[in-house]
């Protein structure tokens, strides 16, 4: 942050020697010499860097809402978000687990979302329940939930390093190689809570539903995955409160 202070201070150093050059007003340089000096100035300066930074933010959080493969992801957590049991302000972690657990084949993954989504565009009375209830979205999203488990076989240890990754707090968030944006918290921000009892309300909106799948999906489940769920996800699912 006091880096890009800097650079913006300069920048308007840079603009106002410009017009001083061009008025050749010495009495108005002087002032305006004094007026860069001044607590004012510095105060406009902090005001405008923080209302540039939230825009960002606000800018990449918007693009992220438009990421098909996130919103397929926070699907199941629909109720939770909406009623609040789990807190929109730990969706960036819960992103950052999504990567660490896919690597690049988020990548692959997030093409294969945006043609779904192309394709169910067509459709003029298109909704977003026309994307989550594609058979190739379900896909998706049954394969990226049975990597998840893949990763929990030592249930306890993984939950409690869950748990840690959840409650930390991010405090920038990239866009592009060695560049961030920092990410302002509130104070409500602070008190946000990710322990085990938000970590059984989030793996049971995940997974629970798969144990209640229609019968056309339970079979289409299991002719992708060689068992039905109640096999591969039910051991997982009984671990949870």
């Amino acid at each position: 942050m006091s880096h890009g202070r800097d650079e913006l201070h300069r920048y308007a150093q840079t603009i106002i020697g410009a017009f001083l050059i061009s008025s050749r007003h010495e009495e108005l340089a002087e002032e305006a010499k004094a007026f860069l000096d001044s607590d004012r100035c510095a105060d406009l300066t902090n005001q405008f860097l923080e209302a540039l930074v939230h825009a960002v933010a606000t800018g990449i959080a918007q693009e992220r809402r438009a990421d098909p493969f996130r919103r397929l992801m926070c699907h199941p957590l629909t109720e939770l978000l909406e009623s609040d049991q789990i807190s929109r302000t730990l969706l960036p972690n819960y992103f950052n687990f999504l990567h660490l657990v896919l690597g690049d084949q988020q990548e692959e993954l997030t093409a294969e979302c945006e043609g779904i989504l192309e394709a169910a565009r067509q459709d003029p009375h298109f909704t977003w329940d026309f994307f989550y209830d594609d058979p190739r979205a379900k896909a998706v999203l049954w394969g990226v939930l049975l990597r998840i488990a893949e990763t929990f076989k030592r249930f306890e240890p993984r939950r409690d390093w869950f748990i840690g990754l959840m409650e930390n707090r991010m405090h920038a968030v990239s866009i592009a190689p060695n560049a961030f944006i920092p990410l302002a918290h509130g104070e409500e921000d602070n008190k946000v809570s990710f322990g085990k009892a938000q970590f059984d309300l989030l793996f049971g909106a995940l997974y629970r539903p798969l144990l209640r799948m229609s019968a056309q999906d339970d079979a289409a489940f299991t002719r992708m995955f060689g068992a039905p769920p109640a096999k591969l996800v039910a051991p997982l699912v009984e671990k949870l409160v």
